[in-house]
Parts: C-alpha cells; sequence; structure tokens
C-alpha cells in the first residue's frame, strides 16, 4: 500500500470558509443613517423586469379575459353535461363570474398594485367590501346576459376565448360608462 503525501493547503481554500464578520455586522446594524447612498440609475437596474416593461391597461386586460375564459371552460363547458336545464346551467354560470370576480380578479389586481392604485380604474366595485360580493354576481349576470345575447345575435356557439374577449369588452364599457357618470355627478356638486 502507498503512503497518502500531505500535501500543502494553499491559504486561499484555508481562508474560504472563514467567515466575515464584519460585513455580517455592517448589514445587521444598517439603518437610514449609516447606509450608503445608492443612485436612481442604480436601483432602477433592479427594479426593471420584462413584466415590468408591459403596459398596466394589457395586463389588467389579459387577467380579466383570462378569469372570464376559464370560468366558461370550467363552468360553461365542464359542467355543460351534469346540468340539464340551459337555465340552471346559466345560474351557475353567473354565480361562477361573479364569484371569480369578487375573490380572485378584483383581489389580484388589487395586489399587482402599488400605491398609485394604477389597476383599480379596471375594477367595477374597487371597496372590497362584503356587499361587493353579491353586487360582483348581480353584475356577472348582466354581463353575461349581454355577452349571450351577442353570441345569438352572431349565430357561433360559446368558447372561452371569444367569450373571454367579449365579456371583457363588455365590462370595460360598464367601467368606463360607470366612470363618466361619476365624473359628471361630481362636476354638477361643485359649486362654481
Amino acid at each position: 500500500m502507498s503512503k497518502k503525501k500531505n500535501k500543502e493547503i494553499p491559504q486561499a481554500e484555508k481562508d474560504y470558509y472563514k467567515l466575515n464578520t464584519d460585513a455580517v455586522n455592517r448589514l445587521a446594524t444598517a439603518n437610514a443613517e449609516n447606509a450608503r447612498k445608492v443612485s436612481d440609475k442604480e436601483i432602477e437596474k433592479y427594479k426593471s423586469s420584462k413584466l415590468g416593461s408591459i403596459p398596466v391597461w394589457v395586463k389588467a386586460l389579459f387577467i380579466k379575459f383570462w378569469f372570464a375564459g376559464a370560468v366558461c371552460f370550467f363552468f360553461y363547458w365542464g359542467l355543460a353535461m351534469y346540468l340539464n336545464s340551459w337555465l340552471d346551467q346559466m345560474f351557475v354560470f353567473g354565480v361562477g363570474l361573479g364569484i371569480v370576480t369578487d375573490l380572485l380578479t378584483s383581489n389580484i389586481l388589487k395586489f399587482i398594485s402599488s400605491s398609485d392604485k394604477e389597476y383599480y380604474p379596471y375594477m367595477m366595485f374597487k371597496s372590497g367590501k362584503y356587499w361587493t360580493f353579491v353586487a360582483n354576481i348581480l353584475y356577472a349576470f348582466i354581463l353575461l346576459y349581454l355577452t349571450y345575447s351577442i353570441y345569438n345575435l352572431l349565430h357561433l356557439d360559446v368558447e372561452p376565448i371569444l367569450f373571454g374577449i367579449i365579456y371583457t369588452a363588455l365590462d370595460m364599457l360598464f367601467i368606463k360608462a360607470k366612470d363618466w357618470i361619476v365624473t359628471k355627478f361630481n362636476l354638477r356638486r361643485r359649486p362654481e
């Protein structure tokens, strides 16, 4: 058997696992007074992302479109063979649209909003109170009726992608109409 030679370990390898306690202490005791100043240009390097470059309106409309299409896929197509009555199917579909809007779509838009609330103009009910749950379900029934009427006018079968597009377009039309009415109402109340 051969004897292994004891090799000399370089100093760089010995120091590799040494803990730099000064850096750890500096990081742990950092606050506004002793932190070094960082330029806005350097901060922007870390803030930018590919999703950050997409305009707000594109992200908001995509989220609304996607959830409307998903509800159509799961509730309209998925439950069609289990619900015998067309009226029952539309009732479940409308309730599903309202619940998904209140619990998922609105909350995601609120979550990704910054302190500027840039996604709030894309929501019909912004408050998040308990009454908005019922209001979103009733509002979904109105949008569902209008969307289904457009399908009947075009003599098309309901499918998720076009349903999401029409439903979102009608939703945004109603939101813009509501905003216009609120603006006009507030203008009348101001003393001139």
